[in-house]
């Protein structure tokens, strides 16, 4: 097994252990099991329509509050693996800290922002978009994730339906001159613990 299958699997087991097990009352931790469809486009192209898809990926997150804003505003953490199959085939992890807006629209819903690095264990190739036709191997890159949370009605207080984006990149030259590398708008689970 190579080092991305390893941190494939160690992923599911850590899904399957934390909804398995289940959590006996909601805390300040969360873990989120998702996936979609992928995009190296970048990401003015596929808000444009102009994108196309490039594989799908699958993730888990697991995020903890760290303290309480006001307002329905906490400040947490969130460390997250990917993966990306059907096309490029390449592992992720992730750590980053945002805010999570709790209580919006209507109900108990809530809206998550997190970014920071990003560390590919087999990076693919990518188009470079400033230089031309040519591509680059990035490991490091920057990560933002953004995740709208349901409560499930049958345990309104553990667990959520997720719509969740995930987007991968140089962040403008702060990390690469790589524009995307990764993008991906999917659906998932999440369990409060």
């Amino acid at each position: 097994m190579n080092s991305a299958q390893y941190c494939v699997l160690a992923g599911v087991a850590l899904a399957t252990a934390v909804f398995a097990v289940g959590p006996s009352r909601a805390g300040p931790w969360s873990a989120t099991i998702y996936g979609g469809p992928s995009s190296n486009s970048r990401a003015s192209d596929i808000v444009d329509g102009k994108g196309r898809l490039s594989g799908g990926m699958i993730g888990l997150a697991v995020d903890r509050d760290i303290f309480r804003l006001g307002w329905g505003i906490t400040f947490g953490a969130e460390v997250q693996v990917t993966h990306y199959l059907f096309g490029k085939d390449y592992t992720t992890g992730a750590l980053g800290i945002g805010f999570r807006f709790h209580d919006i629209l209507w109900g108990h819903n809530s809206l998550a922002i997190y970014s920071g690095p990003s560390y590919a264990l087999n990076p693919p190739r990518v188009p470079d978009y400033f230089y031309g036709p040519s591509y680059r191997m990035q490991k490091f890159l920057n990560f933002i994730g953004v995740e709208f949370a349901v409560p499930i009605p049958w345990d309104p207080q553990h667990w959520d339906a997720v719509l969740r984006l995930y987007h991968r990149s140089g962040a403008w030259g702060v990390y690469s001159i790589n524009v995307d590398e990764g993008s991906m708008i999917g659906i998932g689970l999440r369990a409060k613990f």
